[in-house]
C-alpha cells in the first residue's frame, strides 16, 4: 500500500468526525432560531419547600365525584412535558408532578426512588387529595408502586403504563448506563432527533424545542438511572396494595413487552395490551385518556377487566 493511500485511509475517521460535527452544529444553529413555546395548560402551580429542595406540581380541578389522578412522569420528563396531551381529554382532577430535580422541582442532593415517593406523598397531603389514583409511566410506574406500598388503603387505584417491576435485567442495565449520555439535553442524538421533528412539523417547532429544553441536567439523568438499576419489586409482600391495572406496550423498544407482562402478572390480572411504543402517552393520547378514565371507577374498571378476560 502506498504512503498516500495509507494517509488517506488514516484521515477518514477525522473527516467523518468533521462532517458529523458540522451537521451537529448546523442543527444546533437552526434550532436556536426557534423560541421554546410551551402549550398553554390549565390549572394552578404549587411548590412545597422541603429539606431536600422543593417539590412542584400543577393541579387541574375536575369532577369532584371521581377520584383524582396523580400523574407521575417517566425518566427525563416533567409533569407538563409528559402529560400535556392528556389534560384536555378527561374531566378528572389531575395532579401533574415534577419529580425532585425535574421541571420546577429543585433537589439539593442525589435522586433516589424513595425520595421521589416521599415527594409524591407530600404532594398528596398538600393538595388534600382523598383516595387518589396513582398513574406512572415508565420510571413513574416504579415510583407509583413505591407510593402505593407506603400509603396502602389511602390509594384507590394504581395505573401503570409501559413499565416494569424489575429494572435489574442486563438489557435494561446497559440501557440505563448509556441513557444519561445519549439522552442528555445537548447530546448529538437528542439534537438530531429534535431537529428532525422541528423540520418535519415546523409549525410545532417551538413546542418541540420546549419539550427537549425541559429535560433535566445530565447529572440528574445519571442519578435517576443509578436509582432505577436497583429497583426490583418481584419479592414484595403485596398485601394492602391498591388494585393495579397495567398497560403493556407491545411494540416497546425500551422496556421489553415480555418483561412488562411478567411484571403485570405479578401484581394484577387487570392487563391491557396495546400496539404502541414506549412513548404511548405522547403518541397515543386517544388510547391513554380512556384508560385513565377507568381507574378508580368500579363500573368502568369491571368493563376493562371483562374486555381483557375476553
Amino acid at each position: 500500500m502506498t504512503i498516500k493511500k495509507t494517509l488517506a485511509i488514516a484521515a477518514i475517521p477525522s473527516m467523518l468526525f468533521t462532517y458529523g460535527w458540522a451537521r451537529y452544529q448546523k442543527a444546533v444553529d437552526e434550532l436556536d432560531r426557534y423560541r421554546p413555546a410551551s402549550p398553554v395548560l390549565p390549572g394552578s402551580l404549587h411548590a412545597i419547600p422541603t429539606t431536600f429542595g422543593s417539590v412542584s406540581y400543577r393541579i387541574i380541578t375536575g369532577d369532584p365525584h371521581k377520584p383524582p389522578l396523580v400523574l407521575i412522569h417517566g425518566w427525563g420528563r416533567t409533569g407538563d412535558s409528559a402529560w400535556w396531551t392528556i389534560v384536555w381529554k378527561t374531566d378528572r382532577t389531575m395532579v401533574l408532578v415534577d419529580l425532585p430535580g425535574h421541571g420546577r422541582s429543585r433537589l439539593t442532593g442525589p435522586f433516589t426512588l424513595d425520595l421521589a415517593a416521599e415527594a409524591i406523598i407530600r404532594i398528596i397531603k398538600h393538595a388534600e387529595l382523598d383516595d387518589p389514583v396513582l398513574v406512572g409511566h415508565s420510571m413513574g410506574g416504579a415510583i407509583a408502586l413505591l407510593v402505593g406500598r407506603k400509603l396502602g388503603s389511602q390509594v384507590s387505584h394504581i395505573g401503570i403504563l409501559a413499565s416494569s417491576a424489575f429494572w435489574v435485567k442486563p438489557k435494561l442495565t446497559v440501557t440505563l448506563a448509556a441513557a444519561p449520555y445519549v439522552m442528555a439535553p445537548n447530546s448529538p442524538i437528542i439534537i438530531r432527533r429534535q431537529h428532525r421533528q422541528a423540520v418535519r412539523v415546523p409549525q410545532e417547532a417551538g413546542r418541540v424545542v420546549w419539550e427537549y429544553a425541559a429535560r433535566p441536567a445530565r447529572s440528574t439523568l445519571e442519578s435517576t438511572a443509578r436509582a432505577l438499576k436497583s429497583f426490583d419489586a418481584r419479592k414484595w409482600d403485596r398485601t394492602g396494595l391498591a388494585k393495579i391495572t397495567w398497560m403493556v406496550t407491545m411494540a416497546d423498544g425500551i422496556i421489553d413487552p415480555d418483561e412488562q407482562l411478567a411484571s403485570a402478572r405479578l401484581f394484577t390480572d387487570g392487563i391491557v395490551e396495546v400496539d404502541a411504543e414506549h412513548s404511548v402517552v405522547m403518541d397515543h393520547p386517544e388510547i391513554v385518556a380512556p384508560f385513565l378514565e377507568t381507574l378508580g371507577i368500579p363500573l368502568l374498571g369491571r368493563y376493562i377487566d371483562e374486555a381483557v378476560d375476553r
